[in-house]
């Protein structure tokens, strides 16, 4: 059966699940169709295709702060690539096809194909996931056991959407032993490979 006809693929579609996240059993072949027709978000693991949580607006206009500001720490270094949440990175050991929120690839991106003109980072150097009430259980039950396995991987930032918090898991490079450390302060900074951040630059008209 194709993938048309097993999953909702249209935005009204998708609205008539609900705000929260739902699941289907799919394979990766089904995902990669997908991703050639869906008018919404999908992220792939072990047979499933996840419907991702509709985003509410304090969390995208988290995202867009501070995509602005990795922007700024990082403008004119052609070693450190964005992305937004279009760019899935992918594990293959899960397998698993998540769309952080914002990510970074240091040096040449490596990537895998799913489909012709399909492809996703294999190498992300960090990740950003902002966390809402009904996609807490994904991102913190799934997504950071998974994001810790990846060799690349140097920085993982958790910020929650209704209240400023950041929990940031990091390690050194060529290290496995993962740190964290919180910052729940709009006056407190944090550190991206030696350069800061303020918090509440990424806050910035969020929480009025």
């Amino acid at each position: 059966m194709s993938a048309t006809t097993k999953y909702p693929v249209t935005l009204t579609e998708r609205l008539e699940l609900g705000a929260g996240e739902s699941r289907f059993a799919g394979t990766l072949e089904d995902f990669a169709e997908l991703l050639e027709i869906c008018e919404y978000q999908i992220e792939f693991k072990e047979n499933e295709i996840i419907v991702m949580s509709i985003a509410s607006d304090r969390h995208e206009q988290i995202v867009a702060n501070l995509l602005r500001e990795l922007g700024i720490l990082f403008k004119g270094n052609a070693d450190y690539k964005r992305y937004a949440s279009n760019r899935h990175v992918f594990i293959k050991e899960v397998p698993c096809a998540y769309s952080p929120d914002a990510s970074i690839v240091y040096g040449r991106p490596e990537i895998i194909e799913y489909a012709p003109g399909k492809t996703a980072n294999l190498n992300p150097w960090l990740v950003t996931e902002v966390i809402s009430k009904s996609s807490r259980g994904t991102d913190l039950g799934d997504k950071l056991p998974d994001y810790k396995t990846i060799p690349s991987l140097r920085y993982i930032l958790y910020f929650e959407q209704d209240k400023p918090l950041l929990t940031l898991h990091y390690r050194a490079e060529g290290q496995t032993r993962w740190f964290s450390e919180d910052f729940d302060g709009l006056e407190q900074t944090f550190s991206i490979d030696g350069k800061t951040i303020l918090m509440k630059d990424v806050y910035e008209n969020v929480l009025d």
